[in-house]
């Protein structure tokens, strides 16, 4: 079970990790390598619009739960199939963990800089970035299912694939200018050029802080007069800086380390939230770099009512959750609760699912079944 864990009790239902992950689902348990296993799950899969499968390619078949035979169960379903490569291609069957998907994906080349060599993202994004593939994947094939005479159809995810899509244009700029962009540390790579510095240390924190040259450039001029305001602006009132700055091209590297020493000092000696609401009121896109704890006592998602309280009853607390991060006007989206235990459901679903009475569930379970 992934780490940390509710009062240092290890344990999979005392993962935070589990409670983020299945808060809202239920669960139930089906011996697959079992025949009366199978013919409950085939049972299931008869009634379900869509099934998802995390199986090692090929593997699935073993239990019946590969798209062919589930396609003969129920042919209306769409069978999708959550993989590290993909079921195809001379990768598909290596393991892989998130730090995999992510270097194999290519975005942890894009992150850290040259000092600390590549670096990848403390969240995992490479299972998060997946599993959002597959929804929109399972939600096309379903629409698709009405055009095509009802028909379900296999939907193969790859987790490489899934962070390859999302790294900007850094593979055209390789097939068009065989350029290969890198970290850039606190910046940005753009077109094999290193772009202005955004993240800078402040008195209190940290801010993100756009608004001087580059692709900043028509934001410059307010930059410009501000630092000039305090009496940190140097060379930059200077009229040959005002029109560089406000140009929208790449910096080269002595005007980069000139703009970033004098944004160092000026940030530096100043609080984040102070900064970032002058920036504002000038139109310059500033924003603080929130820890886990300011996000959670944000005022923005708290007037949304982005957070919600979930009931532990098994453990008489009630804790804070990420809410949906869209808003439907007609049908809201509600969280059903806390993580649920291992095989909690069983009886629910497989009696108001299939019909099973508590006499036949208790038999599945004394047999090993579920």
């Amino acid at each position: 079970a992934n780490g940390p864990f509710f009062r240092d009790e290890e344990g999979r239902e005392s993962s935070l990790y589990w409670w983020a992950m299945n808060a809202g689902k239920r669960s139930v348990t089906c011996e697959m390598r079992l025949e009366a296993g199978r013919d409950l799950f085939h049972r299931l899969v008869a009634g379900a619009d869509a099934v998802i499968e995390t199986n090692a390619p090929g593997a699935a078949k073993d239990i019946g739960a590969d798209p062919r035979t589930l396609a003969k169960v129920n042919p209306e379903a769409v069978v999708v199939s959550i993989t590290n490569f993909g079921q195809t291609g001379p990768a598909r069957n290596l393991p892989a963990t998130d730090i995999v998907g992510s270097a194999m994906g290519g975005h942890m080349y894009l992150n850290g800089s040259d000092e600390r060599g590549p670096v990848r993202t403390t969240a995992p994004q490479a299972y998060a970035q997946v599993n959002l593939q597959a929804a929109v994947g399972a939600v096309i094939a379903l629409y698709a299912r009405g055009a095509n005479g009802g028909l379900g159809q296999h939907v193969d995810v790859s987790m490489q694939e899934s962070m390859a899509n999302a790294m900007d244009n850094a593979q055209q700029t390789w097939d068009i200018l065989q350029i290969n962009n890198r970290g850039p540390g606190s910046g940005r790579m753009v077109s094999g050029r290193e772009g202005p510095r955004y993240i800078y240390e402040t008195a209190d924190g940290w801010v993100a802080a756009l608004g001087l040259g580059g692709l900043m450039g028509p934001t410059s001029g307010a930059m410009v007069d501000w630092l000039d305001q305090t009496g940190e602006a140097g060379p930059l009132t200077a009229p040959h800086w005002r029109e560089r700055l406000e140009v929208v091209q790449p910096l080269e590297e002595d005007e980069q380390e000139l703009l970033v020493g004098i944004m160092q000092k000026f940030c530096r000696t100043r609080r984040k939230d102070d900064l970032v609401r002058e920036a504002q009121s000038r139109g310059v896109g500033w924003a603080p770099v929130y820890s886990p704890r300011e996000i959670v006592e944000s005022d923005q998602l708290a007037a949304r009512d982005y957070w919600v309280q979930v009931r532990h009853e098994d453990i008489g607390e009630t804790f804070v959750y990420p809410g949906a991060p869209w808003k439907l006007s007609g049908t809201p989206w509600r969280q059903r609760g806390r993580a649920p235990h291992v095989g909690e459901h069983n009886a629910e679903v497989y009696g108001d699912l299939l019909g099973l009475d508590a006499d036949e569930v208790a038999k599945l379970r004394r047999s090993m079944v579920i």
